[in-house]
């Protein structure tokens, strides 16, 4: 990832042509193939012979989007001289392409450039760079500003080009990195991150660098998001310990003292560094009144300071109650120093009735409540197959819905605490016997008072519940003489 401060010094300016042809890297024929000259023809054979230039669709405004209108592009000369006539594009290139989005399939990409992700709300640039330094992603490499909201690119330094293989292969990068944005910032899940979106201009180029993420770490990232499965969110609940001393920390001071600072269009400077300065402030316990105050003090000692209205905007962003501290690797890279600071950040337990899932001690102690309370001394077994005693076990459970089969059989098996039996058969004819100590205990205990009340005569069937009964309630006993030295230790 490269540092910040690194883009803070580059004063490049790009046109939107430039930043079009690396969005797609230089895909397109130079020059509109009526207007070849013969050295044109020959160079321009060649790229097509490797499969190095395609088409790209566009069009000139959002009903035509809507309306299933495109316009080809096959040339970057003709696409320059209509570009301002242009809303909307596809940064993937195609293998070819008519009107009206013919050809415009995933089976005809010939490359996957990018992936791109919005939102319909407005953001500030640098409180996207600094979701992608919390989330662990580099910073985009566009960022455009919409009508209702703005969007943002990741290029891939390699295209995801050739076989059906390959492009999949970009599909899952692309739809990983909007997804992660989708629980992080809330971005759009409806949009297609191989889609339409608008085309760069000189109007509403907001970020852009020419730092592309790397193809095959961007693979495996998203095969690994894609294999766990686990979804990244911000807990609202979080608890932060530790507050005091992080403006002292040199990757802080750093920043502070920068007074230098300023970043152009594109490029990452002032805003970034009051947002995280107030972050840290807001870290410490300020409040927004003290934050705005602090960071107009500071703004007016740059020698390009921003307006207030800039300085309140951006300080605002840093208020929302998702942002809880400064990001450790944001700040080294906005700074250039090594942040030392540590932070001590906890959440809090979730609630059982706030979880997806139940613990498996919490399913074990619902299996014994209700054993407790519904099973008798003459009937101590629960009984039925595998899945509707899930069931059964589960809408009786403060959760009040049907457990998994599977995660009953895996109760069963780990428990201690449960006895489970089976009546031998496989398939539909299978059943299950559970109980617990306590109330197999009472069970034997019945069996054993009617056989001293002369009510049930010695068998063997009798000896075998006698000496479980007596295992047991020894068993029991050990348990209460362990509980009781452990709470007479002066130790513990």
């Amino acid at each position: 990832m490269q540092t910040v401060q690194k883009l803070i010094n580059r004063a490049n300016e790009y046109k939107p042509i430039d930043i079009i042809r690396f969005m797609i890297d230089e895909a397109l024929y130079e020059r509109s193939p009526k207007n070849w000259t013969m050295q044109d023809r020959v160079r321009e054979t060649k790229r097509e012979r490797l499969r190095q230039v395609g088409v790209v669709h566009a069009t000139t405004s959002k009903e035509m989007l809507i309306n299933g209108g495109s316009i080809v592009f096959s040339s970057f000369e003709t696409l320059e001289r209509q570009l301002e006539n242009l809303s909307h594009w596809t940064p993937q290139v195609y293998v070819w392409g008519k009107e009206n989005n013919e050809g415009r399939l995933f089976e005809n990409i010939r490359f996957i450039t990018c992936a791109g992700i919005e939102v319909d709300y407005k953001i500030t640039v640098q409180e996207i760079m600094y979701a992608a330094a919390m989330i662990g992603l580099p910073y985009p490499t566009l960022v455009l500003d919409t009508p209702r909201g703005v969007q943002w690119f990741y290029k891939f330094d390699t295209p995801f080009a050739g076989s059906l293989k390959a492009r999949r292969a970009g599909k899952l990068v692309a739809e990983e990195l909007k997804r992660v944005f989708v629980e992080f910032l809330g971005a759009d899940a409806a949009c297609n991150p191989l889609g339409y979106f608008r085309i760069p201009n000189e109007n509403n180029i907001l970020f852009f660098s020419k730092d592309s993420i790397n193809s095959e770490w961007a693979l495996a990232w998203a095969k690994q998001r894609a294999r766990k499965d686990k979804r990244t969110k911000i807990e609202s609940g979080t608890t932060i310990y530790k507050k005091q001393g992080i403006m002292d920390d040199p990757a802080i001071r750093a920043i502070i003292d920068n007074v230098l600072i300023r970043g152009q269009r594109g490029q990452i400077g002032r805003n970034n560094a009051i947002f995280t300065l107030s972050l840290a402030l807001k870290y410490e316990g300020k409040s927004e009144e003290e934050i705005l105050d602090l960071m107009d003090e500071w703004n007016s000692s740059l020698r390009h300071p921003l307006s207030h209205d800039e300085v309140k905007r951006t300080v605002r962003s840093a208020m929302k109650e998702k942002y809880k501290a400064p990001c450790k690797e944001y700040v080294e890279e906005l700074a250039g120093v090594e942040m030392k600071f540590r932070f001590d950040i906890r959440t809090p337990k979730k609630d059982r009735l706030e979880r997806k899932q139940s613990h498996y001690e919490e399913w074990e102690q619902d299996i014994i409540n209700y054993l407790e309370k519904h099973c008798t001394a003459e009937q101590p077994y629960l009984v039925g197959s595998l899945r509707s005693l899930a069931k059964l076990l589960g809408e009786a459970s403060p959760v009040a819905k049907a457990m998994g089969k599977s995660s009953l059989i895996d109760v069963l098996k780990r428990s201690k605490r449960l006895i489970v039996k089976s009546n031998g058969k496989k398939g539909r004819n299978a059943l299950t016997f559970i109980t617990c100590r306590t109330v197999l205990l009472k069970s034997h205990k019945h069996v054993f008072k009617m056989f001293l009340l002369g009510k049930t005569p010695f068998t063997q069937e009798l000896a075998q519940e006698l000496e479980l009964y007596l295992e047991l309630n020894d068993k029991k006993r050990l348990n209460h003489h362990e509980n009781a030295v452990m709470n007479d230790d002066p130790g513990g």
